[in-house]
């Protein structure tokens, strides 16, 4: 067959781009088929490892060029993907000119495909042994974690787009070739449906509710998928027998508890495979250490201690209370804002020079009055400390290395710059004034603003009241987000649900946009919202890591001039959980007026 031929539908012997040799066909889904194929040239290099895997995409996908651009965006992000839990992208490529079959080029594993693994192996046995099943899942977590970090969502993810090779290592494959697509009515729930106009495919069986219904990628619905392949590793049967996961919702379906596990691993299962996303495990991570039976989150005083006899423990409560969209089970402590606000006015912990000892004492709040009438940003007190700044990762070297750093006293804003804080300012220099549509401007962050309208409304503070305003160095920054603890959240080190305002927080909350300053706990410093809602511009311009960083908190500018890019810190609605660490470091145009970035000034001390 000529490669100027458009069917993908190939015979044994072929040789695509006058390149791959296929010898071998290794499987066919919703998408394409794939097959074992010789690389000529390897073979002509000697190479000791010539043969790839090869998957020749459906015909009707040729037909879509932008569908094929957006693939190929999502392919290269895959190719850049390093992980040895997640199949290796060679490339991806038409196999003529225009109009011509799209395939992409993989490394070849030899071993067992999950979905065969579950079949042959699992389902005769009513489940795998928790430790068996547990490094399988473990190993398809990491893949899935990692690619989240580089924000990349699988979004088909299903027991045949795992694969279990003969040295034991499981790696999933298939990323970024699935986005939201139509409600499937009908045909084989376990296929791929694959609408090539949307660069839309799901599994059925695997996909969130919220997938079902069309809704954007989110790495939740991954969370829902290897919830489902979980369960089958671990009783051989899917949870809710493949039925979609709206359909199962109508049809209030609860799966069987497995009285081999304890109850936080049934409650992490729970979790896993939740019908919404509000109520589901904020993240792989999270799903993976407590199915591991590490418990993480507090349990309701308001469930009862008695083990039901039949129906999955926890998922009894969620589907009970689903036709009222609350899952009251897997909600997570709820901050109370009067309780938060007590608790903060009460103590908070100080950092000694020392870094020796720790000590309670009151927050101290001062407000100073504004030449034009009022007042200034509520400000809190930070007394001088030391502490450790970044982490020692060989991955996130824009983070490192950690050194450490001593704090001089200073005073930060409580909570973020607020709309009507800054509108004093835009009002009285004729600035424009960012995000006019909103009403309630006391209570949301002021946001569309660029490192130099932050700038600008810190020097009109100064004048103002007669002290000296300015943005917080980037060290600054940290030492009040983290406490000076080396915690990853100032919560501690894991994600939890309900701390923050981001993308994966497990709140109900609107993630395009900003929420109400102060909707959570406060950290132990008093202060709101240093992680999501918005990022906070600091003064210090990018650099690539710590090398050379100033250690004496004061910001690191450097050779800013010759720079178009600032820092901004926290994570915001946008970001994932993992993404409002501590140690998390963004670099923006410093021209930039995004939704996502706001302001929180600093306040020097005599």
């Amino acid at each position: 067959m000529s490669e100027n031929e458009v069917s993908t539908d190939y015979d044994v012997g072929s040789i695509v781009r006058g390149r791959f040799k296929l010898e071998k066909v290794l499987g066919v889904g919703g998408m394409g088929k794939v097959y074992k194929a010789l690389d000529l040239l390897k073979e002509e290099a000697k190479d000791r490892k010539p043969y790839v895997a090869i998957k020749l995409l459906n015909d009707n996908f040729k037909d879509h060029p932008q569908a094929f651009i957006s693939l190929q965006r999502e392919a290269s992000r895959q190719q850049k993907l390093s992980h040895p839990n997640i199949a290796t992208v060679y490339d991806f490529d038409r196999v003529g000119g225009p109009g011509t079959a799209v395939y992409i080029t993989m490394e070849l594993m030899e071993g067992i495909e999950i979905k065969d693994f579950i079949r042959k192996k699992v389902k005769p046995k009513n489940g795998l042994p928790f430790k068996q099943a547990y490094a399988i899942i473990k190993q398809i977590g990491s893949g899935l974690a990692y690619a989240h970090e580089h924000q990349l969502v699988h979004s088909d993810f299903k027991p045949s787009n795992a694969f279990l090779c003969n040295n034991g290592k499981v790696k999933t494959l298939d990323f970024g070739i699935a986005r939201a697509c139509k409600n499937p009515v009908s045909g084989d729930l376990t296929q791929t449906l694959f609408d090539p106009g949307k660069l839309g495919a799901l599994t059925p069986a695997y996909a969130s509710h919220e997938q079902l219904e069309g809704q954007e990628p989110d790495i939740r619905d991954d969370v829902y998928a290897l919830g489902c392949v979980a369960y089958e590793l671990l009783t051989g049967k899917h949870p809710f027998n493949k039925v979609p996961a709206n359909k199962a919702r109508e049809k209030r379906l609860v799966p069987p508890y497995i009285e081999s596990l304890n109850k936080i691993q049934n409650t992490a299962l729970a979790g896993a495979i939740a019908f919404f996303r509000p109520d589901r495990s904020p993240s792989i991570n999270h799903f993976i250490k407590e199915l591991e039976g590490i418990e993480l989150i507090p349990k309701p005083k308001y469930v009862s201690k008695a083990k039901p006899k039949t129906g999955l423990y926890i998922a009894i409560t969620i589907a009970l209370v689903l036709s009222i969209g609350l899952a009251i089970f897997f909600s997570t402590k709820t901050s109370n804002k009067n309780e938060a606000k007590s608790i903060a006015e009460e103590k908070i912990i100080v950092i000694t020079d020392d870094a020796t000892t720790v000590k309670n004492e009151p927050i101290k709040t001062l407000q100073d009055n504004l030449k034009i009438g009022g007042k200034g940003p509520i400000m809190v007190s930070i007394k001088s400390g030391t502490f450790a700044m970044g982490i020692t990762s060989s991955v996130r070297k824009d983070e490192g290395p950690r050194h450490t750093v001593k704090i001089k006293k200073f005073a930060v804003s409580q909570n973020e710059i607020t709309l009507a804080e800054y509108d004093a300012f835009a009002k009285a220099t004729q600035k424009n004034i960012p995000n006019a549509k909103e009403k309630d401007r006391k209570k949301y962050p002021v946001n569309f603003v660029s490192w130099k309208d932050a700038n600008d409304y810190a020097k009109w503070l100064s004048k103002q009241t007669g002290e000296k305003y300015r943005l917080l160095s980037e060290a600054e920054w940290e030492y009040i987000a983290s406490t000076g603890k080396k915690s990853t959240f100032w919560w501690g080190y894991d994600e939890e649900a309900n701390r923050a305002h981001c993308v994966t927080c497990g709140t109900n909350l609107d993630t395009s946009k900003p929420t109400k300053i102060a909707s959570f706990e406060a950290n132990s410093f008093g202060l709101y919202d240093t992680a999501g809602n918005v990022s906070e511009w600091v003064q210090d311009c990018w650099h690539d890591s710590y090398k050379g960083a100033p250690n004496d908190g004061t910001a690191w500018t450097g050779d800013c001039n010759s720079s178009d890019f600032q820092i901004a810190r926290g994570g915001s609605h946008a970001s994932p959980q993992q993404s409002i660490r501590n140690t998390k470091r963004e670099k923006f145009n410093k021209d930039e007026r995004l939704s996502r970035i706001g302001i929180r000034i600093a306040r020097e001390l005599p």
